[in-house]
């Protein structure tokens, strides 16, 4: 008795074989698409890491930019506050080119004119060719008339008379606000000199107005690293 041919064919598996070949090419397939996704999901990971980079570094050098220009602008404002110091100071040695037994008067009524009109200069003193000193007129402490205090040896006095404007090191009067020395050449021949101590406390309202972004700011150092002027005065004091 012979069987149904469907029957036969399902016996000896041939409907059975080509489902069963199915399964590895849909395993296969997804093996692919994984592989694809993955190459197509590295590539865009790459691409975004390299755009993230460079807008990084243009961000770092745009921020270094702008950081330099403020420095740049916060110093030029700090250089014409000390050369207008200068200047006023300069002013008061036309005194030297009157008559001998006027200049003394005239340059006293002078240094206590500067005083009144720059708040910044805390001191002034005339020192005659010897460096000796002739006078002073303070706002920390006494003035004095012929006090003959020697200042022959020091470099604000060696450097001024030798014709140049001596810039001193900025230092701290009793640990307190900083200061610094401009001495200039005074008379006709430059053989005398004229000392202002200036009082740098102007260059912290400078520095306290720079901001740059959020938690940006800046802070001002002498020559040899010392800090002069930051928006946090107590790290200064």
């Amino acid at each position: 008795m012979s069987l149904p041919k469907r029957e036969v064919e399902g016996r000896h598996g041939f409907p059975g074989a080509r489902r069963g070949l199915g399964a590895p090419r849909g395993r296969l397939l997804r093996k692919y698409i994984v592989v694809i996704l993955l190459l197509v999901g590295g590539v865009l990971v790459l691409s975004s890491a390299v755009d993230l980079y460079f807008s990084y570094q243009e961000t770092k050098t745009a921020l270094m930019r702008l950081e330099r220009e403020q420095a740049v602008a916060a110093a030029a404002r700090i250089e014409r506050f000390v050369q207008d110091i200068e200047r006023q100071v300069r002013w008061t040695t036309q005194a030297a080119f009157a008559e001998p037994a006027a200049a003394s008067e005239q340059r006293e009524i002078d240094y206590l004119r500067l005083l009144r009109n720059v708040p910044a200069i805390a001191e002034i003193r005339h020192l005659d060719a010897s460096g000796k000193e002739q006078l002073r007129v303070s706002r920390l402490a006494l003035d004095a008339i012929g006090s003959q205090e020697d200042y022959s040896q020091s470099p604000k006095f060696v450097l001024a008379r030798a014709g140049v404007t001596y810039f001193g090191p900025v230092y701290f009067r009793n640990e307190s606000e900083p200061y610094m020395t401009i001495a200039v050449p005074t008379g006709e021949y430059g053989v005398e000199v004229t000392v202002a101590e200036v009082n740098l406390r102007a260059i912290w309202d400078v520095v306290s107005q720079i901001r740059i972004g959020k938690a940006g700011y800046a802070y001002v150092v002498d020559s040899v690293g010392h800090l002069v002027a930051h928006p946090d005065i107590s790290l200064v004091l």
